[in-house]
């Protein structure tokens, strides 16, 4: 026979209790379902001498996979164990836990979460001793099927009689392992703290779904809060939080992401809450903006930032955590592995940096072969549109275009390229230079920023800033006052003007909003022609190049 596995708080067992629990986890109990009741009576004598709740996984022949010591608290370690995988789905498993002292019989918080990652059929749960009378009592619960409800009641009573109880009938049953999805993408669940304006919620949670698509994933479901002052270990209240475990569980959710950066800690307490891997806004960022960087620059300008931000989040687990060395020269507390992955990290950023540094010097020599000759730079939150009015204006060959695409920071690298035009007076032709930038965004994470100083100084040492907003887009007001706080926090002088895109697409009072903001706006549309002729002669009628304080 197949040894079952004890696991748990199982440090500080006595051999005697040891052996007493393994030979209760050998019992084989009915196949059709129930469970023997000796088993359990014996079972709730050692967890009243343990004072700890223990449970048994047993599968569809009656055999114990798994006897656990302790509360049900995270399901990885149990998973890990059971046999078919981490991930063993079916729909033979059944649960039994003796609470111990509790009369409450109900499941509720993490262990409920961890009952519906093994996906028993039935959990049967009862006290560590009967009742007044000798009455024993116990409840059979299976999964909800309300989506605010976890576990729902099936049958309740003596323990003898439900030690007697056949599998629930067919479709009270929990579904067996999910049917593999024709897409690959990762299923993503929201977490979100929502502000008091509503509409500025909904803006919100539209770009962070965008940016979980830019990124490869798919959004699920959402959880929300409304915002309150946050405590130092977590923003989110714990009842929110066991919500949002269930509700990643209903939609098979593999990944948790949070609208606004976390510290270390509080990543740590919602992985440790939800059981789910959790990411914040800034990682996801950095994770979009590692899939689209296409050059050497970028992607090193990627590395920078993505170290800079794991860095303080490193934490080690288990025998990494040891001691390492020994003898002469080496004795105490040693060197941990955490320490000397900081050290490795360190060493690669200081690296890193050299080089980015030498990017810059490099870009700083570039531009200043362009001396002389007027620049302008399409400065504007992400998705606004700066790509399509780049190609729209200078009209590039066939297949030397940027990159111009309906998703967020589809373009990181500046490009570059000289707009032509006629002399009206007979002379030469007069030409200028137009240059795409990075795409902004709300809270963009500093790492970002700094390792993209190189990138973003060719917005600062442009003569004036084209700051393009998408008039179709509800919230384009407030895009526009953060790409003006971005710009006034890297310290901009230039001049700036705004450009108004997507005309044939945005209603009459945003027309009538932008002229309010700036008399001088210029309106476009990228993509359908209108207004890029009137455009390309504002950029010729600026005059001469002004001189820059940097040069």
């Amino acid at each position: 026979m197949k040894q079952s596995v004890l696991l748990g708080r199982t440090a500080g067992l006595r051999p005697s209790q040891w052996r007493r629990l393994e030979r209760l986890s050998h019992r084989r109990h009915p196949e059709q379902g129930g469970a023997d009741l000796l088993a359990l009576q014996r079972l709730a004598a050692e967890c009243d001498e343990l004072e700890l709740p223990l449970s048994l996984v047993v599968d569809g022949r009656g055999l114990c996979r798994l006897l656990w010591v302790g509360p049900l608290e995270q399901s990885g370690r149990l998973l890990e164990r059971l046999p078919g995988g981490p991930r063993r789905q079916g729909n033979d498993l059944r649960l039994i836990t003796c609470v111990g002292g509790r009369r409450q019989l109900e499941p509720s918080g993490s262990e409920a979460v961890v009952g519906l990652d093994l996906q028993p059929q039935q959990w049967l749960r009862y006290p560590q001793e009967p009742g007044a009378g000798g009455h024993w009592p116990a409840a059979c619960f299976i999964p909800g099927e309300a989506n605010d409800a976890a576990w729902q009641l099936w049958q309740q009573g003596e323990l003898a009689e439900l030690c007697d109880l056949a599998p629930p009938p067919e479709q009270a049953q929990p579904t067996s392992a999910p049917a593999t999805r024709a897409s690959a993408a990762e299923r993503v669940l929201l977490l979100a703290l929502s502000p008091a304006d509503p509409e500025e919620g909904r803006r919100q949670i539209a770009e962070l779904e965008g940016l979980v698509r830019s990124a490869g994933g798919q959004p699920v479901g959402l959880v929300q809060q409304r915002y309150t002052a946050s405590t130092a270990q977590a923003l989110w209240g714990e009842g929110k939080l066991r919500e949002a475990a269930l509700e990643a569980r209903r939609v098979e959710a593999s990944l948790v992401v949070t609208d606004r950066e976390l510290t270390p800690a509080q990543a740590r307490n919602l992985e440790r809450v939800l059981d789910r891997p959790v990411s914040d806004r800034s990682e996801l960022i950095l994770d979009i903006f590692a899939q689209r960087a296409a050059s050497g620059a970028g992607r090193l300008q990627v590395e920078l930032a993505q170290l800079r931000y794991r860095l303080p989040r490193l934490v080690g687990r288990g025998l990494s955590l040891s001691r390492q060395g020994g003898g002469i020269g080496t004795r105490g507390p040693g060197e941990t592995q955490l320490e000397k992955d900081r050290r490795a990290i360190a060493r690669r950023i200081d690296k890193l940096q050299r080089d980015v540094r030498k990017l810059g010097e490099h870009r700083a020599r570039l531009r200043s072969g362009r001396q002389g000759q007027q620049r302008f730079a399409l400065v504007g939150y992400t998705n606004a549109g700066k790509s399509s009015l780049l190609n729209a204006l200078c009209k590039p060959q066939a297949g030397r275009g940027v990159l111009a695409a309906n998703q967020l920071f589809a373009t990181l690298d500046p490009t570059t390229r000289r707009l032509i035009s006629p002399n009206p007076e007979g002379g030469p032709p007069r030409s200028l230079l137009l240059t795409d930038t990075v795409g902004f965004i709300r809270d963009l994470p500093p790492p970002l920023v700094e390792a993209f100083r190189s990138t973003l100084e060719e917005t600062l040492e442009a003569d004036r800033l084209l700051l393009v907003v998408d008039l179709s887009d509800p919230g384009w007001a407030e895009q526009l006052c953060t790409v003006h706080a971005i710009l006034d926090e890297l310290h901009s002088t230039a001049p700036r003007h705004l450009i108004g895109n997507q005309i044939d697409r945005c209603p009459a009072a945003a027309l009538e909003q932008a002229r309010a903001l700036d008399p001088q706006v210029l309106f476009i549309s990228a993509t359908a022609g209108l207004g890029r002729e009137h455009l390309r002669q504002w950029l010729f009628s600026q005059g001469e190049p002004a001189a820059h304080p940097n040069g």
